[in-house]
């Protein structure tokens, strides 16, 4: 078995965003657009239309839930660590409320999404991702979420 030394070797930086979201209602309509703008300017090709698909609603029922608990304006922040594949996001309370996370606002909810291409025999593979959602909504835990 051979070891490869890692000091020295930079880490790749991941890209992340943070936008302000308006009050109420308002917070959820804007978050397809938020997603699917940062997606597609890290430049993740043929994965952002699909992700954005499966992760705008999510993120969308967060920020509604999370709106509808809370008065005043939200942050999104999304975080993309593009060499393992994985999407952070956070919607965060805007000031220094207890539980605050290191941005100093209220956190108030988080997603994961892990995703990927699965190789198919003879096909070029299918996209999928993983979604994890905290604190979960209620109802019955979602499966797997296929991308286009």
């Amino acid at each position: 078995m051979t070891f490869v030394s890692v000091q020295g070797v930079p880490r790749p930086t991941p890209r992340a965003g943070r936008w302000q979201l308006p009050g109420g209602r308002a917070a959820a309509g804007s978050v397809r657009g938020i997603v699917q703008g940062a997606l597609h300017g890290w430049g993740l090709g043929p994965a952002a239309a699909g992700l954005a698909d499966r992760l705008a609603p999510l993120i969308g029922d967060v920020v509604g839930r999370a709106a509808a608990r809370r008065r005043g304006s939200l942050v999104l922040r999304l975080e993309l660590h593009e060499p393992v594949r994985l999407l952070l996001g956070e919607v965060l309370q805007p000031g220094g409320a207890s539980g605050a996370g290191a941005d100093g606002g209220a956190h108030l909810a988080a997603i994961a999404v892990t995703y990927g291409r699965r190789p198919v025999r003879g096909d070029a593979g299918a996209w999928y991702a993983h979604a994890f959602v905290w604190p979960p909504a209620p109802g019955p835990a979602p499966g797997p979420l296929p991308c286009r």
